[in-house]
């Protein structure tokens, strides 16, 4: 009965989150709207080669990794296995007794990544990202031959490309649709993988360090496939880190589902079995 009420209760947040969810794609819809444009692009491209050894950090990574096999495994993990992922932990902390202590606060920080890293900053700093520096820039060259390289998937089912055109087909028509709305900085990508390995660190190091390794593959991916600057992933990250002490302090883990576990396994270990 604990699992299913669980289950029952953790099904409703998550129902709550698509309104919450729909309420965030109206609002990046209508960013480029309210700043007239995309009118970070070239400081946000100059301080990454400027972080970069003067080398946009794109080029760093083709130098090893400008390869299709490469490039289709990047393009399947961004755009499939992130999504499993991260949107598995979510269902997973909202219906499971097993994280019970901290539901409310790893809602709390999901629900914190996506305004401030998803609206907020992005409203404040709006870029559209190297994938379109070229259309609101002027400026067709300095990413031109990463987006050339990333054309050769464009016929395949999990291609960045052929995403990055459906969204620029949107934007111009001043449409929306599914997972419509353009915004590079910072990467909502890179947040919520930092806060699931922020998480996960919680209940065991090793799955912890390996979750942050994971940080830093999507970060680079990120860049790879032309949606973000790198300091996009950067920022997010700390910006992440900061609303998880923040949550750590304001809302503590609750102790009270453990000692009910703690309770029922005492007086009838069948119970605590069937909670799980």
């Amino acid at each position: 009965m604990t699992r299913l009420a669980y289950a029952f209760s953790g099904l409703s947040l998550l129902m709550a989150l698509m309104i919450f969810q729909g309420t965030f794609t109206s609002v990046k819809n209508g960013m480029p709207v309210w700043q007239d444009g995309f009118p970070f692009d070239v400081a946000q491209a100059n301080i990454d080669a400027f972080l970069h050894f003067g080398t946009d950090p794109w080029r760093w990574l083709y130098a090893v990794a400008e390869n299709d096999s490469i490039r289709a495994a990047i393009e399947w993990n961004y755009n499939v296995f992130w999504f499993l992922l991260n949107f598995g932990a979510l269902f997973f902390v909202a219906t499971s007794p097993m994280v019970a202590s901290v539901r409310t606060r790893y809602l709390a920080c999901f629900m914190a990544v996506w305004i401030v890293v998803g609206n907020v900053l992005a409203a404040l700093f709006l870029s559209a990202g190297p994938a379109f520096y070229g259309s609101v820039t002027g400026d067709v060259a300095r990413f031109g031959e990463q987006l050339a390289f990333l054309a050769h998937g464009a016929a395949s089912r999990n291609s960045a490309v052929s995403y990055q055109q459906y969204l620029w087909t949107l934007h111009e028509a001043r449409q929306t649709g599914f997972g419509s709305g353009i915004s590079a900085f910072p990467s909502v990508h890179v947040g919520l993988a930092m806060l699931n390995a922020l998480f996960l660190r919680e209940f065991n190091r090793y799955l912890g360090a390996l979750a942050f390794v994971y940080v830093a593959f999507v970060a680079a991916s990120s860049v790879y496939l032309a949606w973000h600057y790198a300091i996009d992933g950067y920022v997010s990250a700390i910006v992440t880190l900061i609303v998880y002490v923040v949550a750590r302090k304001l809302i503590p883990a609750d102790s009270r589902p453990v000692a009910a576990m703690q309770t029922a396994t005492v007086n009838r270990p069948e119970a605590a079995v069937a909670a799980f």
